[in-house]
């Protein structure tokens, strides 16, 4: 079973996202926030991180119940004229896991995509993956991610 477009919709996370967003991440992303969870009311975070010159988020929600289900965010830098995008905070909620429903894979595209709309380009995307999570390491292989030589972490996936 793949993405189903008819239980869920993605799309780029907006300005009224923003409480969903950090609300998501901080009730089920510990192991991804190990500097502990993320304040909502930090006005100059919400601006940095709403800011699409500066970061893109793609959010899943399910249909019926307007819940996020899946986030991925992709901050924006650029290191000597060559746009980079850091992949953070890839995460689908536990219940909606596994089963072929295609939700990482999903959120990833999307994310993706975002990142080929930039201006100036971004040629280059980096994440970060622990070994012990094999699933989401399989997926971004799947998805033109390369293990950074020398590592056994960092990934890297060149854009055309």
């Amino acid at each position: 079973m793949a993405f189903d477009p008819e239980r869920f919709v993605h799309s780029k996370a907006q300005l009224w996202d923003y409480r969903d967003c950090i609300t998501f991440l901080n009730e089920h992303g510990q192991d991804l926030l190990r500097s502990g969870p993320l304040d909502y009311k930090d006005a100059l975070f919400q601006a940095r991180l709403m800011d699409p010159n500066r970061t893109r988020i793609s959010i899943i929600r399910e249909k019926g119940a307007r819940q996020i289900v899946a986030v991925a965010l992709l901050k924006i830098s650029y290191d000597w004229r060559k746009g980079v995008g850091d992949v953070e905070y890839v995460l689908v909620h536990p219940e909606f896991r596994g089963e072929g429903r295609g939700l990482g894979r999903a959120v990833m595209e999307h994310l993706i995509e975002q990142a080929g709309e930039v201006r100036p380009k971004i040629s280059l995307l980096k994440l970060v993956s622990e070994e012990e999570r094999e699933g989401a390491r399989i997926l971004y292989e799947k998805l033109g991610f390369r293990p950074v030589k020398g590592s056994n972490i960092h990934f890297e996936h060149t854009l055309s």
